[in-house]
């Protein structure tokens, strides 16, 4: 399963996650791995506490960040996709 644009997804349980300098580390206890984002995905993760759909996530970074939609688009999509292939999100529907 890919994550698309109509996709509605939230964090997956099971994270511990804590900012140091700005951005979030997590570790995953299911996999015992520490993840780190910067503060695009940073940001990002924040806004995926509680369910929210793709579109609408994209919609709001445009707000907050000097990006194009189209490049907005092709990198969320990238980086969420990562998040989903490293168990650390998942997708309520699609």
């Amino acid at each position: 399963m890919k994550i698309i644009l109509e996709s509605i997804i939230k964090r997956s349980s099971g994270l511990v996650s804590t900012d140091v300098d700005g951005e979030k580390v997590m570790m995953s206890v299911e996999n015992g791995e520490y993840f780190g984002l910067d503060s695009v995905g940073s940001r990002i993760w924040e806004m995926i506490e509680n369910p929210v759909k793709v579109e609408t996530l994209i919609d709001y970074l445009i707000d907050e960040f000097d990006v194009s939609k189209q490049q907005c688009e092709i990198d969320t999509l990238e980086f969420l996709n990562e998040l989903l292939e490293k168990k650390l999100l998942i997708v309520v529907e699609h």
